[in-house]
């Protein structure tokens, strides 16, 4: 027995040790160390076209870390209320590179607007003869360049990077937009949609010996009247990966969207991935999975930040069909750490320019707590 809890204490004692070692070890680099963005959980006080949404984590070259929220209504004043999960990863085998790809969706209201954009990175000495390499989505940014619209269909994607020499990698990104507006406030003489959008990438770099990924795919189908509203109900998995040799795992987004019956207008909207329970033994990790889209809730008028405008905020039936699709990557010695962001911003309305600053919430990231 007296065997045993020593056992016990030690290999305790000794995890605690690794984890404080790589934590402050000189040897890891900036480029050892990430952000993981896990997605995010929006909701209005009452619903509304889109002007401006989204949201990201970033580390840049000084290495500060932060998280950054997107939201802006069209006519209506509200107050926006946010979660940012993420994850925090450092390891000497697996190799970060950080970068934004800019689209514009532009076209006339309920047309599919598809965009697709290839770019070229110069690969740093630090990133180059390795034998894989990964792509995250990072976060993005949708935000209106002329009018709010009511969304149809959006989705991102992104694909994973390819050498096209020992010095040059190319990674490519796709997006579908479909948006309408036919609520009373929008301009029967306008049928274009204008919207930019800036995807928020990760590329994760590594040997074959030290990490090791795998893709999975998730969907989601359900209908709500004006009377019912679907519950939150997040898709559960077991995530089969490589036993016994790689002690840590790590799960990202790869690709996320959903496709509406026709326009809606969005009060809540939540994409979240969890990675629990993960046994390195058996290479084993349990996975939850978070997707809503909620165009109206109940009591939204009477709890509304502003009820002189959500008077005419109005409940509409609908379906919707929701994807969020994973990377898991399994890899040697490093520490991961799961945490989130929380904050609320006030927009004041009117069909405010989206580039407003009050659109944008940023706060610092404590990478030592």
């Amino acid at each position: 027995m007296i065997k045993v809890l020593f056992l016990f204490f030690f290999i305790t004692f000794s995890n605690t040790i690794t984890c404080q070692n790589l934590e402050t070890d000189t040897t890891l680099k900036p480029y050892n160390k990430a952000l993981i963005w896990r997605g995010f959980n929006h909701l209005w006080s009452y619903n509304h076209r889109i002007n401006r949404i989204g949201c990201n984590v970033k580390m840049n070259e000084i290495k500060n870390a932060s998280s950054n929220y997107y939201s802006a209504t069209g006519l209506g004043s509200d107050s926006t209320y946010y979660t940012i999960f993420y994850s925090y990863i450092a390891s000497r085998h697996l190799r970060f590179y950080e970068g934004e790809i800019s689209l514009k969706l532009s076209g006339k209201e309920t047309q599919l607007l598809s965009q697709s954009k290839e770019i070229s990175i110069d690969l740093p000495n630090w990133l180059k003869k390795l034998k894989k390499y990964k792509s995250l989505i990072n976060g993005f940014d949708l935000k209106s360049e002329e009018k709010s619209d009511l969304p149809i269909l959006f989705d991102i994607q992104i694909e994973d990077p390819y050498l096209i020499d020992s010095n040059h990698l190319r990674i490519k990104i796709n997006s579908n937009w479909v948006s309408n507006c036919r609520s009373a406030e929008c301009s029967i003489m306008k049928n274009a949609t204008h919207y930019e959008l800036k995807i928020s990438f990760l590329i994760i770099g590594f040997d074959d010996e030290n990490a090791i990924a795998f893709d999975f795919f998730n969907k989601k189908s359900y209908a709500w009247t004006t009377d019912i509203a679907p519950p939150y109900e997040p898709v559960q998995k077991k995530l089969y990966g490589q036993p016994t040799k790689y002690e840590n795992s790590l799960l990202g987004i790869k690709s996320f969207g959903f496709i509406l019956n026709e326009e809606q207008w969005l009060q809540e909207l939540r994409y979240e991935i969890e990675l629990t329970d993960y046994d390195s033994k058996d290479g084993v990790g349990y996975s939850k999975t978070g997707m809503q889209f909620l165009g109206w809730k109940e009591g939204m008028k009477s709890k509304a930040v502003s009820k002189s405008k959500a008077v005419f905020a109005h409940k509409k039936p609908g379906w919707v069909s929701m994807h969020l699709n994973t990377t898991m990557i399994q890899f040697k010695e490093g520490i991961i750490k799961d945490s989130k962001k929380e904050g609320s911003m006030f927009w004041k309305g009117w069909n405010t320019s989206a580039d407003d600053k009050r659109a944008i919430d940023s706060k610092h990231i404590e990478l030592n707590k």
